[in-house]
């Protein structure tokens, strides 16, 4: 929750405290403990809703983010990818040594995280890398995928394939969230 959130809290709280406290102080003390309980309640309800209210606005339904990843053991070595979403370029990063030493030992990257509105989409993915000989390369990758109202989570995982003539094999995969 940010700052503001909570000064709105508090200021809500401030002056309903102040409004029970002038009301149950007019009508005795008899009736305090009460007149505090339903404050206590009122505050831990406001409090629900704002907080889910700040969830849906942050993460939204309608919510897409794509992961980069290096299969176990590559000896690939990453050196920045561009990103397109129906033909739109969304992100670009550079890999720095760290980055590339996390990705190594089974770490993701996060290269985007946006809102990709319901229906097939494609993405496409423009690699530049070196190969296990160290040679460097180009590749683009594509995939077609359907969005719909759920969360959708997609991870590009890129490798070397001795058996191929390829420097490299690239895979794409769907997550999907539940909420």
């Amino acid at each position: 929750m940010n700052i503001m959130n909570k000064g709105y809290s508090f200021l809500l709280i401030g002056c309903l405290a102040a409004t029970f406290s002038t009301s149950s102080f007019a009508a005795g003390e008899s009736s305090l403990p009460s007149d505090l309980q339903d404050l206590k309640s009122e505050v831990l309800s406001l409090n629900r809703d704002i907080t889910q209210l700040e969830n849906e606005l942050l993460f939204p339904s309608s919510s897409t983010t794509v992961l980069v990843g290096l299969n176990a053991g590559s000896k690939m070595r990453l050196v920045d990818v561009k990103l397109s979403i129906d033909d739109q370029v969304v992100s670009y990063h550079a890999y720095s040594e760290q980055e590339i030493a996390a990705l190594n030992k089974g770490g993701l990257h996060r290269l985007f995280l946006g809102n990709v509105n319901s229906g097939t989409h494609s993405i496409k993915a423009a690699i530049t890398a070196y190969d296990a000989d160290g040679k460097d390369f180009q590749r683009a990758v594509g995939y077609n995928f359907n969005k719909n109202n759920l969360r959708k989570i997609l991870e590009i995982k890129a490798g070397d394939d001795s058996t191929r003539s390829e420097p490299a094999v690239f895979s794409f995969r769907e997550w999907e969230s539940k909420n």
